[in-house]
C-alpha cells in the first residue's frame, strides 16, 4: 500500500482505493487543493481509483476551493467519490456541490465508512472496473 501526507491529508492507495483521510479539523482553501491534488496524482501514477474521502468531525472548505476542486481534470482517473461526513453543516455543504456545482464523477455522501466502500464497489462494477 502506498501512503502520503500533505498538510491537511493523510492519502493511501492499494491499486484500488484512494483513501484521503483529512488530518484534523480544517478548512481546505485553494492552496490545500492543488497540493492535495498533486499528491493524490503521484501516488495513484495515473490508475484509475476510487475515492474514498474521510472528512473529520469539523471538515470545511471554502468556497473558492469548492470551485477549484469539481473540475474534470481533478477527477480524471477517479470512477467515483464517497465523502464520509459527520456532522450537519458537512451535510447541507456536500448536498449543495454533489446536487448544484456537479461532481465530474459520481459522488455519494456517506455517515458510515462500511457503507461508502460497498457503493464505490458497486460504482467500480457498474463502469466495468472488474
Amino acid at each position: 500500500m502506498k501512503e502520503s501526507f500533505t498538510e491537511t491529508l493523510h492519502l493511501t492507495f492499494d491499486g484500488k482505493f484512494l483513501t484521503c483521510k483529512l488530518i484534523g479539523d480544517v478548512e481546505i482553501d485553494v492552496h490545500h487543493v492543488k497540493a492535495d491534488f498533486e499528491a493524490s496524482q503521484k501516488i495513484t501514477e495515473g490508475k484509475k481509483y476510487l475515492s474514498l474521502v474521510l472528512t473529520s468531525q469539523d471538515t470545511s472548505i471554502t468556497s473558492e476551493a469548492q470551485k477549484k476542486s469539481m473540475t474534470k481534470e481533478k477527477y480524471e482517473n477517479a470512477v467515483a467519490q464517497a465523502i464520509v461526513i459527520h456532522s450537519r453543516a458537512q451535510r447541507l455543504l456536500g448536498n449543495f456541490m454533489v446536487k448544484f456545482i456537479k461532481f465530474p464523477v459520481p459522488c455519494q455522501l456517506f455517515s458510515s465508512k462500511e457503507k461508502a466502500v460497498k457503493w464505490l464497489n458497486n460504482e467500480w462494477t457498474k463502469a466495468g472496473m472488474n
